[in-house]
């Protein structure tokens, strides 16, 4: 009876993971924003989605507007600058935020795929009304 208990318990905990739809994930990937500075990857984890600098940032870019001063020495290489979005299942990743290095701000932020090599990024604050549009090409 003890096995058995602990083999539902097992399967319990199987069927509470999360899973990650094969729409969810269409925008894993490298991608290179409309001002072509630097490529972003974005990737999955835990059932959320983050995007990081991975290159090529030349010459090195650092992060000289951010609000924290401990980190205005910082490369963007390797920077975090998409955070927490989550796949709604009608096309959108929403709830994240998107920090802009230029200015050293983060807005609330929604993605969407125009088609499989072409993202659209919405970044606001307050209502997605209040914000900017720029588009983003997939980098094979």
């Amino acid at each position: 009876m003890k096995r058995f208990l602990i083999f539902l318990f097992l399967l319990m905990l199987a069927g509470a993971a999360p899973t990650t739809s094969p729409a969810a994930t269409a925008i894993v990937g490298r991608w290179m924003p409309a001002d072509k500075q630097g490529t972003l990857e974005i990737y999955e984890q835990k059932g959320r989605f983050y995007g990081k600098v991975v290159g090529p940032t030349t010459p090195p870019r650092y992060d000289t507007q951010n609000p924290n001063p401990k980190l205005r020495r910082r490369q963007l290489l390797g920077a975090v600058i998409l955070q927490n979005f989550r796949y709604d299942g009608q096309g959108a990743w929403r709830g994240g935020t998107i920090y802009d290095p230029n200015s050293g701000n983060t807005y609330s932020c929604t993605l969407k795929l125009r088609n499989a090599n072409t993202l659209v990024v919405r970044g606001y604050v307050g209502i997605s009304l209040l914000g900017r549009t720029v588009v983003w090409t997939r980098v094979r």
